[in-house]
């Protein structure tokens, strides 16, 4: 009932999935389903309808045997009857039939007599034929069932003397006994034989001796037949008491044959052959604990199989089902096999390996074989496969947290001591050990991972390495952080080095974004589909954190790197400025970082850094035209401003191409061309500077111009309203994206 409530409240979230869909679905929802459901009891009434005639009818059948069989046994007493009555009859009828039972009496003593006297003899012949054959199953055309028939002919013989012998004094059964003990001792021999034969099926046909095989069939179905006849007789012994007590009948007297059940033992000798053989190919792995090697070596299972399906199954009869029990067979040892290394203490690949070995086996069974996994029982592993991915992905979390730790320990220390210089590659790019390192750890999880073949395993261990390298970027993040912050605060404190090992953490990120992109295009192939977007998103998430690192060391060298000169920055405008050139020293300072930065950073990193540095450089520049201190001595100002930006502009031009130079430049250029703008101009060029930069403030405008030293109060003031007035009437494009003055903080 419980799974009934629950399969009805997922298909009705699957119908209604909407709250409008109580509205609009119900209705129709309902007429159908009434529908269905008519349509379905329907089918059941009929069905239970048929049922209820078959056992009807059945009923009646058993019925009518009944009757039948109760009719047969009364003609059979009567017919008993007539017989006992008829004896009457006849005249001296007592003795006539004592004289026959005298003389069917005397016969059978005279044959009885001549069988014993000859049975020695026979069993000579007997031991002849069958010492060759005793000690080596594996001989060619051996007379096998013509010694099955002789000894069987004096078994019977034995079987039924000793039966008629039952009731005779003690003495005359041991004497009987004695006098059988060599027929006994050579019947065991030969039924040891046998069951040598049945220990080895495989071998036999190995050796090209299928007839054999085939005769030891041949006498199993003679034995079972003679079994068969033997209770056949016990149980009409048993069943019909009653049709012996007039002493006449003799229908019921029974059988002296000792039942082999030869058919049953040759099945258990089977099965005890089939654990040596387990046991012969899998012990010394067990013993030494090379549960590889073991798993490895189960070829044999499917090779002996498809040998017994193709010559061992033609030469039994049908009813035996040889190929089903040696399938199951061999199924239960694979199954107890593998519970016993279950057990065990295993480490993760043999963890994969046994998983692998699972998925493969019924694989192979049923392409190799014809058999499906739903008639191969009990379940290998019991169907508990998800707790050994659980112990897998334990282990490798473990072991992948394990190894990185040490990693990112080692490689911390020397991030912050920077005792000694970061290592350098061949092309000169600085880089530490730790990324290569960790993603061969990673690489080796998920190739082992893939070589399971199992698409949800593949996604888990994908999932751990993600955790893994999400970690590893948290951890270089906050370390970064840190350290940026104490080589700002306090220079002179932090050790030397900073700005190498963080061009080697920066390169070092760019690689493992570039190793977690080459696993993304290497697995997805090998991801089931309903997995492949989890994977992406996983890998892809990677791969954005890395860069993102990436980019925060960039932006640790552009703090750095721009430490040491904000302080000219701060003096640029005020009468230091006019004393002397600054920005000269900016520059030097600028291109001593970036020949660094050019020769050991990796090309995509040092561009974007360049491109930050040049934003960075007219972004202060901007903002040093509000500070407090400048002045505009409109005399002197717009020539070192254009002698400024020259030197700036030749400085980035080893770096950056003259269009985007310009175009990057081109603020400065309308800010001194508005600076240096009379007032009949200056309200043309705001628009000029509007329209090319939407977002530049007002206020920005404002503080320029009363930095000028040739405008007074009211002239300024007058400039100020007509810009404003301006302003106003300009209507930005909402679609034109931010410049760069929405980056500077005012």
């Amino acid at each position: 009932m419980e799974d009934a409530r629950e399969a009805a409240v997922a298909k009705l979230a699957e119908l209604l999935k909407h709250p409008d869909d109580l509205n609009t679905k119900v209705g129709p929802l309902a007429r159908k389903l009434a529908k269905e459901k008519a349509s379905i009891d329907a089918q059941l009434n009929t069905g239970v309808q048929t049922q209820l005639d078959n056992v009807q009818g059945g009923l009646e059948t058993l019925a009518s045997s009944r009757d039948n069989s109760e009719k047969i046994k009364d003609n059979m007493q009567l017919i008993d009857r007539l017989c006992y009555d008829a004896q009457s009859m006849i005249k001296d009828f007592p003795r006539i039939k004592k004289i026959s039972r005298i003389h069917q009496n005397f016969v059978a003593t005279q044959q009885k007599v001549q069988s014993l006297q000859e049975l020695y003899q026979r069993l000579n012949d007997i031991e002849e034929m069958f010492a060759p054959m005793q000690h080596d199953i594996f001989m060619y055309d051996t007379p096998l069932l013509h010694v099955h028939y002789h000894l069987y002919k004096l078994e019977e013989f034995r079987d039924q003397t000793m039966h008629q012998a039952r009731d005779s004094p003690h003495d005359v059964i041991i004497t009987l006994k004695t006098y059988f003990r060599r027929l006994d001792v050579l019947s065991d021999d030969f039924t040891q034989y046998l069951w040598e034969i049945s220990r080895n099926l495989l071998p036999l046909v190995d050796r090209d001796c299928g007839t054999t095989i085939v005769k030891l069939a041949k006498i199993i179905e003679l034995e079972e037949k003679a079994d068969e006849k033997a209770l056949a007789a016990k149980q009409a012994q048993t069943s019909h008491q009653d049709l012996q007590g007039k002493g006449g009948w003799r229908l019921a007297e029974g059988n002296p044959r000792t039942i082999k059940s030869c058919r049953v033992e040759f099945f258990e000798q089977l099965h005890q052959s089939l654990r040596e053989r387990f046991e012969e190919e899998l012990a010394p792995y067990r013993d030494n604990e090379d549960w590889m090697g073991a798993l490895d070596a189960t070829d044999f299972i499917f090779n002996d199989l498809e040998l017994v399906f193709d010559e061992i199954v033609p030469k039994f009869p049908k009813k035996y089902k040889i190929f089903p029990y040696f399938v199951l067979e061999y199924h239960r040892h694979t199954y107890d096999f593998l519970n016993h290394m279950v057990n065990q203490d295993l480490d993760a690949g043999t963890i994969l390996r046994l998983l692998r070995f699972v998925r493969d086996y019924y694989s192979t069974m049923s392409t190799r074989l014809g058999v499906t996994e739903e008639l191969l029982e009990p379940q290998l592993l019991d169907g508990q496969e998800q707790s050994l991915v659980d112990e897998y992905l334990k282990l490798v979390r473990s072991k992948l947290v394990e190894w990185t730790s040490n990693l990112m320990s080692a490689e911390s220390r020397d991030f912050v001591q920077r005792h000694q210089p970061p290592e350098m590659t061949s092309d000169g790019q600085y880089g530490m050990t730790g990324a290569v390192d960790m993603f061969q750890i990673i690489n080796q999880q998920i190739d082992v991972a893939a070589d399971a073949n199992q698409g949800k395993l593949l996604y888990l261990v994908v999932n751990e390495c993600h955790k893994v390298m999400k970690d590893s970027q948290s951890f270089w993040r906050k370390l970064l952080a840190s350290e940026t912050r104490k080589q700002l605060d306090e220079p002179e404190q932090a050790p030397e080095g900073f700005v190498e090992y963080v061009m080697a953490m920066s390169n070092d990120q760019i690689k493992c974004a570039d190793f977690a992109e080459e696993i993304l295009n290497r697995i997805i192939p090998q991801v089931e589909g309903k997995y492949k977007a989890q994977v992406q998103d996983k890998l892809n998430m990677a791969v954005d954190g890395y860069m993102q690192i990436a980019a925060s060391g960039r932006e640790a060298l552009l703090e750095v790197t721009f430490n040491d000169v904000k302080p000219v920055f701060h003096e640029l405008f005020t009468p230091r400025w006019y004393e002397q050139p600054l920005i000269p020293s900016v520059i030097e300072t600028l291109k001593d970082y970036c020949q660094d930065f050019a020769t050991h950073l990796n090309e995509f990193l040092f561009n974007k850094l360049m491109n930050d540095t040049l934003e960075r450089f007219i972004m202060l520049y901007l903002e040093a035209m509000r500070r407090k201190g400048a002045k505009f001595h409109m005399e002197v100002c717009p020539d070192n401003i254009q002698k400024d930006i020259r030197l700036s502009f030749n400085f980035f031009a080893k770096y950056k191409s003259m269009d985007e130079l310009e175009e990057r430049f081109d603020v400065i250029d309308k800010v001194h061309t508005l600076l240096n703008s009379n007032r009949r101009m200056i309200f043309v060029d705001y628009y000029s500077l509007r329209q090319a930069y939407p977002d530049v403030p007002l206020a920005f405008v404002e503080d320029i111009l009363s930095k000028r030293d040739d405008l007074d109060k009211a002239a300024l003031k007058d400039i100020v309203e007509g810009i404003k007035a301006k302003a106003r009437e300009y209507e930005p494009n909402a679609n034109t994206p931010p410049t760069i003055f929405s980056r500077i903080k005012w």
